[in-house]
């Protein structure tokens, strides 16, 4: 009895410091990540197709994820979901508007295809060393990490791109950093 109730209160601790903005850079963390993961695949479905997944960090509110995505990746009707402080709630419907011969999955990606976001923590850590390196600063910290498609298909290169955006950590320039779906880095603009 005594570590169920031992288990419950870490349960409560965890949940409250999550609504009241205790929660840290789930980017920087497999584990955080894996966890967004499996409630992405809940709001979602298991094989969803996705336009875009943003997380960013905001001191007081921790991590807060925006993913737009559909169930049916050949769908052009997809669903805007934001979780804050632990809490998803449904934003908007999209619809995204075809021209051509190009079909919904076009403009789409699936976790799969991202590996189930496995690759962030390490992308995160290689964008504020390479800032780092390259700009000498120090107190480096990643505060927003977007995976998206192209609202367009220019050419066949045109395709998932993964952004880290990077900042001193009391503020100042920021850094992105744009890599491609196998992540290799494809560009550093400040």
């Amino acid at each position: 009895m005594k570590k169920l109730c031992v288990a419950a209160f870490a349960a409560l601790l965890l949940a409250s410091c999550q609504y009241f903005g205790g929660g840290g850079r789930a980017f920087d963390n497999a584990d955080d990540l894996a966890s967004l993961v499996g409630e992405l695949k809940d709001k979602f479905g298991e094989n969803a197709g996705y336009t875009s997944i943003n997380m960013s960090y905001h001191d007081g509110i921790g991590t807060s994820t925006v993913a737009t995505g559909t169930g049916d990746i050949n769908s052009n009707k997809l669903m805007e979901r934001m979780k804050q402080k632990g809490i998803w709630q449904d934003k908007a419907e999209v619809t995204l508007e075809i021209d051509g011969d190009a079909k919904p999955k076009d403009f789409m990606f699936t976790l799969a295809q991202v590996q189930d976001l496995k690759k962030i923590p390490d992308l995160v850590k290689a964008s504020i060393e390479k800032v780092g390196k390259e700009k000498k600063m120090t107190d480096l910290v990643a505060n927003t990490v977007s995976i998206s498609m192209p609202s367009r298909i220019n050419d066949p290169e045109d395709g998932l791109k993964i952004t880290v955006y990077v900042e001193p950590k009391n503020g100042g320039t920021d850094f992105t950093l744009t890599y491609n779906q196998k992540g290799e880095l494809l560009s550093m603009l400040y």
